[in-house]
């Protein structure tokens, strides 16, 4: 299978700013049916993403139990977070549909 990145992706991309909330993010993920999100600055630089899993992370915590316990430290500490900018995993790895060249 010689699949691509295009044969894959999405085509709209839905991004969030660094002050976006735990509910917005949650929202907009369910709305356009993504598993993750863009983080972008003021000038639309993507600055980090924050996937499905970050959140979750945060709802573990929010009911602790067995899951919360599976979290590392690091982990922890990010899903005490309260918004993108706090929960975003960073730097973003991107990757560009142009040939190098």
């Amino acid at each position: 299978m010689n699949a691509t990145v295009r044969d894959v992706m999405t085509t709209t991309v839905v991004a969030v700013k660094r002050d976006a909330t735990f509910k917005e993010m949650a929202a907009t993920l369910r709305r356009y049916r993504v598993s993750a999100l863009p983080v972008v600055d003021d000038a639309g630089h993507v600055i980090g993403v924050v996937s499905e899993a970050d959140l979750l992370a945060k709802e573990a915590l929010a009911d602790p139990g067995a899951v919360a316990g599976l979290l590392h430290h690091k982990d922890v500490r990010k899903a005490e977070g309260l918004t993108a900018g706090d929960l975003m995993t960073r730097p973003p790895v991107t990757g560009s549909s142009r040939p190098p060249g």
